[in-house]
């Protein structure tokens, strides 16, 4: 479709529920639970030829990013404010005359620039909102820096140096992301620049055709060339390439790459991948605002990126498999801890946008939308809940646009049936009350590949999954466990209760509770099913099957 979205500015949107719940938990975290002199600034106080952080990459540029997005949406209060004001200016005090900023005492190392692409980004960030000029000439000079040493295309990279032009009216930077980068040309000029990861890494691919979307909005360039890596990245992304929790990548090995064998085990899903998936899909919808990508943002959001996170905001996972529990990542240096969080604080931004006549709620949650001609209130215990509260003010009359999600066949607005997709209606000057209903059925969902013959278990956006400790259930009786869909589904607070059959055991029935994907101590999602009548395909990524 033709639709474009436009993006709002972050301080006119007020976030609560499930997403600001997580928000507080990761701002929690940084301020009073990371020795941050110890893990980061060390590091670029002292510099060596050997730094000690793993792979050589601190990963400081990319948490600072976060924290500057924290402070902007006003997540940790004036606590993150003064943290975020005296780390910046603690690591531009370490900066050097020719504008490097590096733990690195020698030649630098590989992913050098990869952590000066995000402390670019972090320094442009805090200028645009917060008025920081030493921020900004901190950015100029590292970046003048990169252009003066001819630095090589890595991730972030791009996507820094367009922010740099579009903050500094130097075209300096846009130019060399055009000329070295190669960023107007097609992806298959990105795999030729990058043959360690290339196109057959995920995130390097998302990074990739989310900086040409920005270059495409810089610019004003929007030709079918610009969009081709997009395209068929989204073609890749609703099929087999993507999981039941919406995450991407796998590979026995390396797990960063594209997989389309559904097996979901070990080093599958990786958390950056989940983290620029979102980033990207909200950038898409201001080119072509596919309902799909609303459905797709929040099928990751929900499952597989709140399922990198533990319940106490403590710990996060590098990869989050969908048939196994996945391990806890034991650095916060590198990319997936700080790429987490800086995701996290970008996650309102994709609540609501601009249309050329309105405004269009894309997610639903607790939050409010505060613009000069209109306020909109959501009231929702959603995904959890059926029911969305609008209380609207107006100044004059404007298009609400709601998405109606895929997944949902009979939703309901103000007492009338409306189809998947989304609906559009007028909202008068004055208050209204709108009431959205989207019922949430059990859906047994076919797997595919080597999840063949099984089935998962959805309930509105949410994947749902067995833990073991909770239901007392051995490794053995998982490898039986049989889902007896003859019986009806119960939905309760906890999860969803079905009988479930487990051969050779003393009692043959039991009641098995299934979880939320995102819960930390969950284990399997696809199981082997009694019946295959009821079962359907996702939705979302296989409708076609």
């Amino acid at each position: 479709m033709n639709l474009e979205f436009q993006p709002f500015a972050p301080d006119v949107v007020q976030i609560g529920g499930e997403i600001r719940r997580r928000m507080d938990l990761t701002a929690e975290k940084i301020l009073h639970h990371l020795d941050v002199e110890n893990v980061f600034v060390r590091h670029f106080r002292h510099r060596s030829e050997t730094p000690e952080v793993p792979g050589g990459f601190t990963g400081y540029g990319m948490f600072l990013d976060a924290v500057v997005k924290a402070a902007i949406h006003r997540i940790g209060g004036d606590e993150m404010n003064r943290f975020k004001t005296e780390r910046l200016a603690e690591l531009i005090a370490t900066q050097s005359p020719d504008g490097a900023i590096t733990v690195f005492s020698g030649v630098p190392g590989y992913w050098d620039n990869h952590d000066q692409a995000y402390m670019i980004q972090a320094f442009v960030q805090d200028h645009r909102y917060c008025g920081n000029e030493n921020a900004l000439q901190a950015a100029l000079k590292l970046g003048n820096f990169l252009v003066n040493r001819g630095t090589a295309v890595t991730l972030g990279l791009e996507t820094a140096f367009l922010m740099l032009s579009e903050e500094s009216g130097d075209s300096r930077f846009s130019d060399y992301c055009r000329d070295v980068f190669k960023l107007d040309q097609s992806i298959n000029a990105y795999d030729r620049m990058t043959p360690v990861n290339g196109v057959a890494h995920v995130y390097t691919w998302i990074a990739r055709c989310l900086a040409q979307l920005q270059y495409m909005k810089l610019t004003g360039n929007d030709t079918a060339l610009l969009r081709e890596g997009t395209q068929e990245l989204y073609r890749r992304v609703f099929s087999d390439y993507s999981s039941i929790s919406g995450s991407c990548s796998g590979g026995f090995f390396w797990g960063e790459l594209w997989d389309d064998t559904q097996i979901g085990l070990g080093k599958w899903g990786e958390t950056c991948a989940s983290a620029y998936l979102l980033r990207c899909t909200a950038k898409y919808l201001e080119f072509d605002a596919d309902p799909r990508l609303g459905d797709l943002y929040e099928r990751v959001m929900y499952n597989a990126f709140f399922g990198a996170q533990s319940e106490d905001g403590l710990r996060q996972r590098y990869f989050i498999p969908f048939n196994e529990p996945g391990e806890w990542y034991e650095h916060e240096t590198y990319c997936c801890p700080n790429n987490l969080r800086r995701m996290m604080f970008e996650l309102s931004d994709a609540i609501y946008f601009k249309t050329p006549d309105g405004i269009a709620v894309n997610l639903y949650t607790d939050s409010a939308l505060t613009i000069p001609n209109a306020v909109i209130h959501q009231k929702t215990d959603y995904p959890e809940s059926e029911t969305v509260e609008f209380t609207i003010s107006a100044r004059k009359v404007f298009t609400l646009t709601l998405r109606i999600p895929g997944w949902c066949k009979h939703a309901v607005v103000q007492g009338k049936s409306v189809s998947a997709g989304w609906f559009n209606m007028e909202i008068p000057e004055g208050e209204t009350h709108i009431t959205l209903q989207l019922p949430m059925e059990v859906r047994q969902i076919r797997g595919n590949m080597a999840q063949a013959g099984r089935i998962a278990l959805l309930r509105g956006p949410l994947v749902y999954a067995v833990e073991m400790e909770r239901n007392q259930l051995s490794g053995h009786a998982m490898d039986l466990l049989t889902i007896d869909n003859t019986k009806p589904f119960s939905v309760t607070p906890k999860g969803i209760e079905t009988t479930c059959l487990i051969p050779n055991q003393d009692h043959l029935e039991r009641k098995v509770l299934f979880t939320r994907f995102s819960c930390e101590k969950r284990t399997r999602t696809y199981f082997p099913a009694v019946l295959t009548g009821t079962v359907v395909n996702d939705s979302l990524f296989h409708p076609q099957l």
